[in-house]
């Protein structure tokens, strides 16, 4: 004898905004499959010239967003975290918040820049010179996560500089680059 929910969407792990079924399990479920908010740019092999490694994060949404930024330094694999500042944009002037080794999480007011510059550190060093940047993102509560068309209500980018400020070839990811992940 099959059974009578053999076909509902919940045996085969697909799951619909909305649907109809006669699946007592199914009925009324409004079950999405999760849309991942922490990103990662991989491994970058960070240019001779980079001296600073920058991470532009826009909040566009019209509330605060609280997002956690690490910069990881790869060299010599020993996954160290970077000194970073953090600038908030949109003020008369960019204020500095933040000074630390440590990840960076900070509330982004609404339909506000914030800035964050991370040194690496041993720069001299020319060996296993790869960095990372992950970012831990809000997902937007008010509409739910599209796993093929997801909406982010911060955007972000990454690039290194030079002393000049100038942005160096094979250093910058933008955001949709960025790969989702379950885990950072």
């Amino acid at each position: 004898m099959m059974d009578s929910c053999y076909n509902c969407d919940c045996h085969k792990k697909i799951f619909r905004l909305n649907k109809v079924s006669s699946c007592p399990d199914c009925r009324g479920s409004s079950v999405q499959s999760p849309v991942p908010s922490n990103f990662t740019s991989g491994a970058i092999w960070r240019n001779p010239e980079t001296k600073k490694i920058v991470v532009s994060l826009l909040n566009k949404s019209d509330i605060a967003r609280t997002v956690t930024v690490s910069v990881v330094d790869w060299q010599n694999c020993a996954q160290a975290e970077m000194p970073k500042e953090a600038f908030l944009c949109g003020e008369s002037q960019p204020s500095l918040f933040y000074d630390t080794p440590t990840p960076l999480t900070f509330t982004i007011p609404a339909k506000k820049l914030l800035v964050v510059h991370a040194t690496p550190q041993n720069a001299w060093l020319s060996n296993d010179s790869c960095y990372e940047v992950l970012v831990k993102s809000p997902g937007d509560p008010v509409v739910p996560g599209d796993p093929v068309f997801p909406t982010d209500p911060v955007i972000f980018n990454t690039w290194g500089i030079n002393d000049a400020g100038v942005p160096q070839e094979g250093n910058t990811v933008l955001h949709q680059q960025f790969y989702r992940t379950f885990f950072v």
